[in-house]
């Protein structure tokens, strides 16, 4: 059992600690923040020799697919 000041997962969770700091209000703003600055994160990924099937199962890669790509409005285009 995790007792105050011991270290968890949830600790070194990126989201978690968006939320916690206050610089994300929402789960929604964190993972936008927190995937918008993953971003070299993900392409040192896709640089990195990993077949398909791994880079499909990466939990950061996942995150990716799950939100989708921007919506038209968002588009420079």
């Amino acid at each position: 059992m995790n007792r105050p000041g011991d270290s968890t997962d949830l600790d070194q969770d990126p989201i978690f600690r968006l939320l916690a700091s206050g610089e994300a209000r929402t789960l929604a703003e964190a993972e936008e923040k927190y995937l918008d600055a993953a971003l070299p994160e993900a392409y040192a990924l896709l640089e990195s020799g990993l077949s398909h099937e791994e880079l499909e199962r990466h939990p950061l890669m996942v995150m990716y697919r799950v939100h989708g790509s921007r919506g038209w409005e968002d588009s420079i285009l």
